[in-house]
């Protein structure tokens, strides 16, 4: 059966809308992030998907908004605790990446999520919202994604800090096929959904102090990610974050935790690259100072992001 062109229209709809349809219905399926102290939430479309970003507090003439970007398998909800305290005199806009939280991308996953690709859909976004010079802020995935969008796009960001973040080179596809993809069987099943995490390997991998606390809202968040979860850690691979570092002319904050057991073998070399660039310790906290000791991680950052005026 031969079909003209506007049956093959009709059938792509019907295809694209079912599609749309099944991935609606899967979304709503997944878990829900805790309210937090957010003024307001919107979404923004993007190509390919729908980006979700929630914000706290009112634009302030004079000082530029705030951007978090949150962890890998993370949500924007993984900044409440900080947000109140970083949102006094300026806004706050908080973003759920690509796949994760409330951003909702139509279709399979790709292979590789790439740090390019997910920090320009952010300058995008950026665009779109009318704001053109900002203060950053990321943590893990976030942190990295704002090495990328520090050191490509310098003129639109006034100071950045990078908490707690692997701070690798790049790695082959070979490399990441072994790291990624053969190693981390108790990590994710077959097809690549995340496995639940119990709170010891919050403590063994990452040093975190309230790893009872965090663990449940870690897993729903994984969750949430789902199959975006390897694809965006491959991206971050297949980055030399390392060697952008020395390209950022931004004030830059490194933020580590205490007794952080993952990122702080990066804070040396870092140390030596970045031109502007100092080192905060969090007391009384693992990698996820944002959520280990919220009130410690808040007077660190805004008294960097303050002295900017």
């Amino acid at each position: 059966m031969k079909l003209n062109r506007r049956d093959l229209v009709s059938t792509l709809s019907l295809v694209t809308a079912g599609a749309m349809a099944a991935s609606t219905s899967h979304a709503r399926s997944l878990p829900k992030p805790p309210a937090g102290p957010w003024t307001s939430h919107a979404t923004l479309r993007r190509a390919g998907g729908v980006l979700h970003y929630a914000t706290l507090g009112a634009p302030m003439s004079g000082r530029p908004p705030l951007i978090l970007l949150h962890k890998l398998g993370g949500w924007l909800s993984d900044w409440r605790a900080v947000a109140p305290a970083l949102a006094q005199g300026r806004q706050v806009i908080a973003f759920d990446l690509p796949g994760h939280g409330g951003s909702q991308w139509q279709g399979p996953p790709p292979y590789l999520q790439s740090l390019g690709e997910t920090a320009a859909l952010l300058l995008g976004a950026l665009d779109e919202l009318g704001i053109d010079t900002a203060d950053l802020a990321g943590t893990s995935l976030g942190g990295c994604l704002a090495v990328v969008m520090g050191a490509f796009w310098p003129d639109r960001f006034r100071r950045i800090a990078i908490v707690s973040s692997a701070l690798g080179p790049r790695r082959s596809l070979t490399e990441i096929a072994a790291i990624v993809d053969a190693r981390q069987t108790t990590m994710f099943d077959k097809r690549g959904h995340p496995l639940p995490t119990k709170p010891e390997q919050l403590r063994s991998t990452f040093g975190i102090i309230n790893a009872d606390a965090i663990n449940p809202e870690g897993n729903a968040s994984r969750q949430a990610a789902g199959l975006w979860i390897q694809p965006t850690e491959r991206g971050v691979a297949n980055f030399d974050i390392m060697g952008a570092l020395h390209r950022i002319g931004a004030p830059v904050l490194l933020v580590l935790g205490e007794f952080d057991k993952a990122y702080v073998r990066f804070r040396a070399q870092a140390e030596k690259e970045l031109k502007h660039g100092r080192t905060e310790v969090v007391p009384a906290s693992g990698a996820f100072v944002i959520q280990d000791n919220p009130p410690a991680a808040a007077a660190v950052l805004k008294q960097f992001f303050d002295e900017a005026g």
